[in-house]
């Protein structure tokens, strides 16, 4: 190290650099500064050399995770390393830095050299971005999606009921957290109920609580979650999969804000924000009568839609950097910086029937196969271009099996008036099960003088 510092030629181009430099002791005392560091934090030639980095730099590493000794450690280089660097005068200054080992002609580590940017005003610029392009956490500069921010923060305003729509994965419970958390309702309490993974009875129990002895197994009183949301919000996920009965009873709870829980005659007033979501189209619900008219109103007061990742493709870059932030904290041993152009244009590309949960799962499993730091076009399961197709609904059938499945079920359906309910009790499965079947097959109600489906 010594011989580095020495050596006239080394040391103006270390010098002229437009990187700031400074080459560190096995003591952490600073061996060398270049005009570039010297000049970022504020000292004068000569002041900071042999003085202890830590007392000079003052990052916002230094106190838990020195770079120079997770280097050490690793026994390897550090590369984009964002940290905080604190000037002489105290004013914070963002850097991304690479860390060097630097060793002797037997290998021996003797020290290091970091090489940091000032990436402040990029880093500002940066922020300033993606609180323009998001909002709690939901990411998007499509026009659409600024639209859609809007009428977050419009409603959120407001205790009025919400009912959102949109694709599997296109991110409504973000919504919905969304509209709670800049609500005046936020620091009560947001509960969530997912009404597709509950049957029947134990929905309405989930939903109004229930009293001893109401069925066999309710050995105690148990409070629902419309009485645990008193004063706060509840999100009804999946509510087009309510059955019916229950329906009649969520019906006076928006219209009186009062239920009864299951086995008890006694009234309970319950004062809860109610959001819904679905992924399902509530008007052909309600054109099978699966779904009650006066409930759909009373649920319908303001609308949000989601795009399914199709239609916005512009927020795709966006939302790969997003979720590269959320990979790197998530894997930090993985060191995840950054991401090809061909592996984002390969994205940009994808037709994503899963819309962002797939993204995000994309960028997670790529991220596992990354080997240096960097997510390549070959670490993403798109080996090749998954064509368009007219139904994002739409999956490949893949076995004899399925195919006679598909066309039974749409036989049924046509021999029963595409009536949901009479279908699925011919079929001997739930309404639920046949709704999932028919998403799985592309099955779908063809309007009246289109060609029959088969």
């Amino acid at each position: 190290m010594n011989d580095l510092i020495r050596d006239p030629n080394a040391l103006k181009i270390l010098e002229n650099l437009s990187d700031g430099v400074i080459v560190i002791n096995l003591d952490r005392k600073i061996a060398f500064i270049n005009e570039r560091a010297r000049r970022l934090l504020g000292y004068a030639e000569g002041e900071a050399v042999e003085k202890r980095c830590k007392s000079i730099t003052h990052t916002s590493e230094c106190e838990y995770s020195c770079p120079l000794t997770q280097a050490m450690q690793l026994d390897r280089d550090l590369k984009g390393v964002e940290m905080w660097y604190q000037t002489k005068s105290g004013q914070q200054i963002r850097c991304v830095t690479n860390v060097l080992l630097l060793r002797d002609e037997a290998g021996k580590v003797v020290g290091g050299v970091e090489l940091f940017t000032d990436t402040t005003q990029l880093y500002q610029l940066q922020e300033k971005a993606e609180e323009r392009f998001s909002f709690s956490n939901i990411v998007g500069k499509n026009k659409a999606m600024r639209e859609i921010f809007e009428l977050i923060q419009m409603v959120a305003e407001t205790d009025s009921t919400v009912m959102i729509t949109g694709e599997s994965g296109t991110g409504k419970e973000l919504v919905a957290n969304a509209i709670h958390y800049n609500s005046l309702r936020k620091n009560r309490v947001f509960v969530k109920v997912n009404c597709a993974a509950l049957n029947e009875g134990i929905l309405e129990s989930e939903l109004f609580g229930h009293v001893r002895g109401a069925f066999t197994g309710a050995i105690a009183d148990k409070m629902g979650r419309f009485e645990m949301a008193h004063g706060g919000t509840i999100f009804l996920d999946e509510i087009a999969e309510v059955p019916p009965a229950t329906q009649v009873k969520l019906l006076r709870v928006l219209q009186e804000g009062q239920l009864e829980r299951v086995g008890s005659s006694k009234s309970v007033t319950v004062d809860a924000r109610v959001i819904a979501a679905t992924n399902r189209e509530l008007e052909a619900a309600l054109e099978d009568g699966t779904f009650r008219r006066d409930l759909f109103y009373r649920l319908n007061v303001f609308r949000i839609h989601l795009p399914p990742l199709r239609e916005r493709k512009e927020d795709i870059p966006l939302l790969v950097d997003h979720f590269l932030k959320k990979v790197a904290a998530k894997m930090p041993s993985k060191h995840i910086e950054s991401i090809e152009a061909d592996a984002v244009a390969r994205l940009i590309d994808y037709n994503f029937p899963g819309n962002i949960r797939e993204l995000e799962n994309l960028i997670e499993h790529a991220a596992i196969r990354s080997r240096d730091g960097t997510i390549r076009l070959r670490d993403l399961p798109l080996a090749t271009p998954v064509e368009e197709v007219p139904n994002p609904q739409f999956f490949q059938i893949h076995s004899p099996l399925e195919t006679l499945e598909r066309d039974l079920i749409l036989k049924l359906l046509e021999a029963n008036d595409w009536r949901i309910h009479r279908t699925a009790q011919r079929l001997g499965i739930s309404r639920v099960t046949l709704w999932r079947k028919m998403k799985e097959y592309g099955i779908q109600k063809e309007p009246k003088g289109a060609a029959k489906e088969g």
